[in-house]
């Protein structure tokens, strides 16, 4: 089974409350409001939009042993969508759509597949390098097969060091 879409009214009530709990609303600006906390951040799941998958990696977040992402950059340049930025916002998702976090990101870099180190490997939290080597060739292929490109081990990787701001399983309400 698939990602359901996130509830609107449900990522509004925890945009509303990540802000104000990860401080984001203290954040000075004109007449006190800030782009950063006037608009909502994008709502996404990790994975390959299988739910398992999904809440399989929302907990490795919440639990601090995931605190990086990557993903194949010719995707970006085939769409001509931008590339992930330091300081962005994003909402993650469980397997059910839920809202378990507000990430932020650290440091984004572009770094060639073949020079992906050990420690972006474990900091993706998924294993070795050699498993993440695996994994990704299996991934960035598919990504790269949709749209209609191949997929080179010296292609670019965007590589995003994310910060948790919030995570609902520390609210107190």
């Amino acid at each position: 089974m698939f990602v359901p879409q996130p509830r609107e009214e449900e990522l509004t009530a925890f945009w509303t409350r990540a802000k104000t709990r990860s401080k984001l609303a203290e954040v000075p600006g004109v007449m006190g409001m800030t782009d950063t906390i006037a608009v909502e951040p994008p709502a996404f799941a990790f994975g390959d939009g299988t739910r398992e998958l999904a809440s399989e990696l929302a907990n490795l977040v919440v639990s601090g042993n995931k605190t990086v992402t990557t993903s194949y950059a010719p995707a970006y340049d085939a769409t001509n969508e931008a590339y992930p930025r330091t300081g962005d916002l994003a909402i993650l998702l469980d397997g059910e759509a839920r809202p378990v976090a507000l990430l932020r990101n650290r440091k984004v870099e572009v770094v060639p597949f073949n020079e992906i180190n050990d420690e972006i490997a474990k900091a993706e939290g998924e294993g070795s390098l050699e498993q993440w080597i695996a994994e990704h060739t299996r991934v960035f292929t598919s990504d790269a097969s949709a749209l209609g490109l191949e997929f080179s081990q010296t292609a670019n990787i965007i590589v995003e060091h994310f910060d948790v701001m919030y995570r609902v399983d520390t609210d107190l309400s």
